[in-house]
């Protein structure tokens, strides 16, 4: 009984192991004559977002900065700030002296009154007084005159009468003097030396002569010019009389009108120069640095003060040349102070120079971005370093492709391969928006949960 159970079983295990080599075989077989397709790589369409940034460094500047000088020159009586100090629009920071500025002002309104009164006089016509006041001066003028020409006759008569008469009676005295002696020495009488004396004596006189004759046409030099200028007086006293007893011309009136105007124009000019002696904070800021002390000479071009405005202060920065096309007015800047790595700022571009600039030996753009300071109450110093990034492009919660499955065409256009529910696959073109190196942004052509072929 047991033997017999025990052959059964085994023509089972016989049976069932043929069997299944059959069925291997013919699987075998089955395999070698259709080779296995290789396996696709896909991903699927998902919403995401894409940043493009670009990294620089910058520094801290204040949103206006300005170099503070007077007006005027002269001596620094005070100032009134330090270093540090915030000061109001209007408040008054340093001043000049004002003694010299004062008496100028002091003149200038004492010129403007004379030529006031002068053209009232010439509107009105000449007043008695200034009628006997003109009299007056040419009678003066007239007595200079005769004073003048008396002394001119003094002159020429001492000039004939005595000066050059006295040195023409001494040459000729020393002319016989010199004569007598020459005979002497033709006849052995005297020496060399003697005659050579009274020669030199002789030639002394005729020089003490000539100069008497020249010092005299000198002085009548003078005295004549003394009494034309006499004369050239008299004749113009005479001529302001008479123009003043008759009506006032209209060149005169226009000229004294001219001089009220430059009198007005001067004391302007003097009143400025004195309320420029006060050196005032033309914005609200901060005092970065004091230049000068009290008691300098100073000029109109010397730097007294620095003044900043720090309230709204704004980041310079720089990006690398390559980078340029990621910097734009109006970007998004992430700033992180390296004296303040546990804060993070945000600012917007608002300028982006024209040039390119050179730092560190490197080509790069240089921008500046207006500083939000948001609810951070920390403090900035004009200077501090930061790390920056700016927000060159961005595109929230849209539909994302890896950048593997996009084909580019001819034309410019792209295709992916996109795998139907039903294991086809189909190519089918794409809109495409922002990319990064890793994934694409889709704006037409496919849907949420779409599956693409990628690497292929």
């Amino acid at each position: 009984m047991n033997g017999t159970r025990i052959g059964l079983i085994a023509i089972i295990v016989v049976a069932l192991i043929g069997s299944g080599y059959l069925a291997y075989t013919r699987t075998r077989g089955a395999q070698a004559q259709e080779p296995d397709e290789p396996a696709l790589h896909t991903a699927t369409v998902t919403r995401g977002n894409i940043v493009l940034t670009a990294g620089g460094s910058g520094e801290l500047v204040p949103a206006r900065e300005l170099d503070l000088s007077f007006r005027t020159g002269g001596y620094l009586a005070e100032v009134l700030v330090e270093t540090g100090d915030g000061v109001a629009e209007g408040d008054l920071l340093a001043s000049l002296t004002t003694d010299e500025l004062e008496q100028a002002l002091a003149e200038a309104e004492l010129e403007l009154r004379i030529a006031q009164l002068e053209l009232a006089e010439v509107r009105d016509g000449p007043s008695e007084v200034a009628l006997v006041a003109a009299e007056t001066r040419l009678r003066n003028a007239q007595l200079q005159l005769t004073g003048a020409y008396n002394a001119y006759q003094e002159t020429a008569e001492a000039t004939e009468d005595r000066t050059v008469e006295a040195a023409k009676e001494s040459f000729d005295w020393w002319v016989g003097y010199y004569q007598a002696q020459k005979a002497k020495y033709e006849e052995g009488k005297i020496s060399q030396a003697d005659h050579d004396w009274a020669m030199a004596a002789m030639i002394k006189a005729d020089e003490a002569w000539q100069r008497a004759i020249n010092e005299a046409h000198i002085r009548r030099i003078r005295v004549g010019e003394t009494l034309r200028e006499a004369q050239e007086g008299v004749a113009q006293t005479q001529a302001d009389l008479e123009l003043l007893r008759s009506q006032p011309l209209t060149d005169t009136l226009m000229e004294a009108e001219m001089n009220v105007d430059e009198a007005l124009l001067a004391r302007e000019q003097a009143l400025g120069d004195l309320e420029a002696a006060n050196l005032r904070a033309p914005f609200h800021g901060t005092v970065m640095g004091v230049a000068v002390e009290a008691g300098a000479r100073v000029g109109m071009n010397t730097t007294i003060l620095t003044l900043a405005k720090m309230e709204e202060p704004q980041l310079r920065f720089w990006l690398e040349e390559l980078d340029m096309s990621r910097v734009a007015v109006g970007n998004q800047v992430n700033v992180i102070f390296e004296a303040l790595p546990d804060y993070a700022f945000t600012a917007v571009v608002v300028r982006v120079d024209p040039v390119l600039v050179t730092v560190g030996g490197t080509q790069a753009v240089r921008a500046q971005a207006r500083l939000e300071l948001g609810d951070h109450e920390v403090p900035l110093l004009s200077g501090m370093t930061a790390e920056v990034e700016v927000i060159g492009a961005e595109a929230r919660n849209v539909l994302l492709v890896p950048v593997e499955a996009l084909k580019e065409t001819p034309d410019g256009s792209f295709l992916v391969t996109l795998v139907k529910p039903d294991g086809e696959l189909e190519e089918c073109e794409v809109e495409v928006g922002l990319r990064d190196p890793l994934y694409a942004e889709i704006l037409s052509g496919l849907q949420l949960g779409d599956i693409v072929v990628i690497g292929r």
